[in-house]
């Protein structure tokens, strides 16, 4: 972790640092500015006075011999005088250096211009070269430039000084960056004391100390900070121990429920529950809502979030013996956004068994039986009143109570069966077979029925081999249930058709007749238990309206489903779904 002490005093150093450069770049930019136009005045003056001794002048000889009479006065071991040719060749010099000056200037004041830069010139002296400062002027006669004044000034001795300005500015900024540091300390260490001192404060109230408030020791904005801090700490002991109390009326509560209770949070994760739902479902090592309820509910925890956004959402599952029911709610934050789902498991097993036994019984059987029952106590009646004594009626009394008996029998062991499959307790032998195989030998079987009633039965057979994961004897019920209807329900010289195929990951058997048909307000009713379309005529034939029903319980264990579409005078068709192998 960075210091803020470190940071402050990092600041502080750089700020000072950069003021220092600032002013020691400026100081000397004016120091080396000043010491330059002071040559360079003093250059203009001493050639403006040459040149005023000079006067107006007839020839060129004249003019150069008023020039070096003047100049004599102005001679001196520093500066250096030339007098130079139209061509810049020097005519006349205290110390003969170079032969030509063409600099910059003294081609301007050959062609009679002026310029406000200087010369830098840079002369050979001992072991080094010296910088000068040169400045021209025209010598005119008769408004012709006849020749041109040249002067040199030392300028090499201001680098000396700007250098040793320079080294002095240095070693200021080196003493300003030892006090800085030092006053930075001082000035850190005094706003940070009480900062670290709020932080160890904070520090003890993460591990719960609430009651020991700090003390205030100035009047500054850090002394209200401390004083806001306590009544923080005050307001918060207060409010953690009202949630702690609230908390543990609720453990109280949901601990003696007979209910249970599951909470999820949004990844799926379970963070509470109650020992109710221990003894409801058993939470052995399982900590998630997939292991919970995976075996049980067709869905994903993503997709119960969603679905429970518009409110509460039931399911009713069976665990071994019991039957429960899972009502899930979201729960949500002050922002009205889900936080996770809460599940109340109720034991409804009692509830679940009465109306099961309600349906099965009361609803269904009772109706079933009381026609054949009926017929037979009639036709046993009229036996026992004096009829016995007519052998052909008592025969024909006999054949119609044991039919009666008959349908009676197929009826309760349908019943037996549908129980069966409701409660689970069929066993299913899950195995890969050859569904193509399977329809054949169905339609073999009623073959003979379908020539009886003069009927065309035709199996559009293929060369594929349609392998399923199933019970063969299971599968082979359903279809020969739906061919028997077929060959039941339609007419004599009717046709029935029958294909297999494949349809997306299904394998599709189609059975389809040209009979009677079914009405549409019948056809999504026709899988309800004992439910006829022509009651009549389905117990004349033998049914017992439980076919279909049964016919659906198998394709849904297989993971199926049957779908019909029917026209009434045109026919009926059925299609039953089987997911293919591959």
């Amino acid at each position: 972790m960075k210091s803020l002490k470190w940071r402050m005093v990092t600041i502080y150093v750089l700020l000072v640092l950069i003021v220092m450069i600032a002013c020691g770049t400026m100081i000397v930019t004016q120091i080396s500015s000043n010491a330059y136009r002071e040559i360079e005045n003093s250059l203009k003056k001493s050639i403006s006075t040459s040149m005023e001794a000079i006067g107006e002048s007839s020839t060129k000889e004249e003019a150069i011999t008023k020039w070096e009479n003047a100049i004599k006065e102005y001679r001196d071991s520093e500066r250096k005088l030339f007098l130079l040719d139209t061509n810049g060749k020097v005519i006349y010099a205290d110390k003969i250096v170079r032969e030509t000056y063409l600099t910059p200037m003294v081609m301007a004041a050959i062609d009679d211009k002026t310029m406000k830069e200087f010369d830098k010139v840079y002369e050979k002296n001992k072991d080094d070269d010296k910088e000068y400062l040169g400045y021209a002027r025209p010598i005119k006669v008769n408004d012709e430039v006849v020749a041109v004044i040249y002067m040199l000034a030392p300028s090499w001795q201001v680098k000396v000084n700007l250098y040793s300005t320079i080294k002095i500015i240095i070693l200021a900024i080196f003493f300003a960056i030892i006090l800085s540091i030092a006053f930075g300390f001082m000035f850190s260490n005094f706003l940070t004391k009480p900062i670290i001192a709020l932080s160890n404060k904070a520090r003890d109230m993460s591990e719960g100390d609430l009651d020991n408030p700090m003390e205030v020791l100035s009047d500054d904005e850090i002394g209200e900070l401390t004083k806001n801090f306590n009544i923080m700490a005050k307001e918060l002991n207060h409010n953690i121990t009202e949630i702690s109390s609230e908390k543990n009326k609720l453990e109280t509560v949901f601990a003696h429920m007979t209910d249970g209770i599951l909470v999820f949070d949004t990844e799926g994760l379970l963070i509470h529950s109650n020992p109710a739902t221990r003894k409801l479902i058993g939470l052995t090592n399982k900590n998630t809502f997939l292991e919970i309820f995976g075996d049980y509910l067709d869905t994903t925890y993503d997709r119960l979030l969603t679905h429970i956004k518009g409110g509460i959402r039931q399911h009713i599952i069976r665990i071994k013996e019991k039957y429960v029911n899972l009502c899930f709610a979201p729960y949500l934050d002050q922002n009205e956004n889900i936080m996770g789902s809460i599940c109340v498991i109720q034991d409804i097993t009692k509830h679940k068994k009465l109306e099961e036994m309600q349906k099965e019984f009361v609803a269904n059987v009772s109706h079933e039986l009381r026609t054949p029952l009926t017929t037979i106590k009639s036709y046993a009646e009229t036996l026992i009143n004096g009829a016995l004594d007519d052998r052909e009626i008592t025969v024909d009394f006999l054949n119609v109570i044991n039919h009666e008996s008959d349908r009676m029998t197929a009826l309760v062991q349908d019943l037996l069966e549908l129980s069966r499959l409701d409660n689970k307790q069929t066993k299913f032998r899950m195995q890969s077979i050859n569904l193509s195989h399977i329809v054949e030998g169905s339609i073999n079987k009623f073959q003979i029925h379908a020539k009886k009633k003069h009927q065309t039965m035709v199996y559009n057979s293929t060369e594929s081999d349609y392998k399923i994961i199933g019970d063969a004897n299971r599968i082979e019920q359903v279809i020969k249930n739906i061919i028997s209807n077929a060959v039941k329900y339609s007419n004599e010289g009717d046709s029935i058709t029958i294909n297999v195929f494949e349809e997306s990951d299904y394998v599709v058997v189609m059975i389809e007749d040209t009979g009677m048909g079914i009405p549409n307000e019948d056809l999504t009713r026709i899988f309800d238990r004992f439910y006829r379309v022509d009651k009549a005529r389905s117990r004349a034939m033998g049914g017992t309206g439980l076919g279909l029903a049964i016919a659906k319980e198998i394709m849904d264990y297989h993971g199926g489903h049957i779908n019909v579409t029917s026209e009434i005078g045109v026919g009926t068709c059925f299609y039953l779904y089987f997911p293919y192998e591959g």
